[in-house]
């Protein structure tokens, strides 16, 4: 920034307040990244759907409600303690502004910002982010002041397809940003003629765009080398085929398990199963893993970015975000989708030609962010 220029004030809009890893730390890296720029707020959006992922007990009267209400009773001292680790994350490490619902976001109650960005996470995919899949504006800055600075940064639609109705409202939010892009290949074609430019750029999340020595000192973490190995085992969608990939790695390494999640019971064999971890603790677990299992996105980003040997396991459909990823760094044969790919697949990995190709996209999707808010 020039000597004497008033400092930037940038709003972002995403997935915040979860107690989920992915979304809380995708939310840190963005609001750090977009720091250099100016002063960033993460307005703090109270989405009714979302915001029940902090309630302790949670319940809706249907039977997946029902079941839910039963894990959580069942797992609460767990529960407890990794529920306060997020609010503490929020508390120390997210620059958020007081909690505003829609109507007062769309009042202007949140204040007149210079830019204001959307991203990163699944904040563009309806089944996530609303009870009834219906889109929800606030994700696409509609509250924003007429004529303001619009970015999206990493915006990601998941696995959902835009309706030709939805098309026509998506194109109607995005004809006044200025930049457009998402994390997902299959992103471009699902916004293909959805955006004025008709340009919209595949990029990266935002949690690679942060180094393994970025997140080393942010969260002040240490690899302690005299641990004994490890294999971590991080499963969203908890598939079957994780369990055999988890069992063939631990027979042909001999290394001990250890799970990372919030559920009661682990997805396969574990030695050692961690249910109470906040954010830093969940990064701090991938930093000293020998090896990691995973059949999430942001699991196979952290894995990457740590330069772990890894193994991502196929969840079908679901799995966009992961395939997207891996064939951008070359790895694609990391992605197991069959016992059969289990039977080529390798324990050791060099990550020479993808740390390659992995820095050469970091400094591409800095290097647009910077053409973004120097206009």
């Amino acid at each position: 920034m020039e000597p004497g220029k008033t400092k930037m004030k940038i709003a972002l809009i995403t997935i915040n307040r979860s107690a989920n890893y992915g979304a809380v730390l995708q939310a840190y890296a963005t609001q750090k990244v977009l720091s250099q720029y100016g002063d960033v707020k993460i307005i703090d959006y109270h989405n009714k759907h979302l915001a029940h992922h902090l309630d302790l007990i949670r319940f809706s009267p249907d039977v997946h409600g029902i079941l839910k209400f039963l894990h959580d009773m069942l797992r609460f001292p767990f529960r407890w303690i990794a529920v306060s680790r997020f609010r503490k994350f929020f508390d120390q490490y997210l620059k958020l502004t007081r909690r505003y619902t829609e109507d007062q976001l769309y009042r202007g109650e949140a204040g007149v910002f210079d830019v204001y960005v959307c991203g990163s996470d699944q904040i563009w995919n309806p089944d996530i982010v609303t009870e009834n899949a219906r889109i929800d504006p606030i994700f696409f800055l509609d509250f924003a002041p007429k004529d303001s600075e619009k970015i999206s940064y990493a915006s990601s639609i998941g696995h959902h397809h835009f309706s030709p109705s939805e098309q026509i409202e998506v194109k109607k939010y995005l004809e006044n940003f200025s930049m457009v892009s998402t994390r997902e290949a299959d992103g471009l074609e699902k916004l293909k003629g959805l955006y004025r430019s008709g340009h919209i750029h595949h990029v990266l999340d935002p949690t690679m765009l942060l180094s393994k020595k970025d997140w080393k000192e942010h969260f002040d973490l240490h690899e302690n080398l005299s641990n004994e190995k490890y294999i971590l085992v991080y499963s969203v969608p908890r598939t079957e085929l994780i369990r055999e990939v988890i069992n063939y790695v631990s027979k042909i390494t001999g290394y001990r398990i250890v799970t990372i999640d919030q559920m009661l019971f682990p997805v396969g064999k574990t030695d050692k199963h961690i249910r109470t971890a906040g954010p830093v603790e969940f990064v701090d677990a991938f930093l000293n893993a020998t090896f990691v299992i995973t059949d999430s996105f942001h699991g196979t980003c952290f894995a990457v970015n740590f330069e772990k040997p890894f193994l991502s396991i196929s969840a079908g459909k679901r799995s966009t975000r992961i395939r997207s990823l891996l064939a951008q760094l070359d790895l694609s044969s990391r992605l197991i989708s069959s016992s059969h790919d289990l039977t080529e697949a390798l324990i050791e990995l060099d990550y020479e030609k993808p740390s390659v190709e992995l820095n050469k996209n970091r400094q591409r999707c800095l290097n647009l962010l910077e053409k973004a808010f120097s206009v």
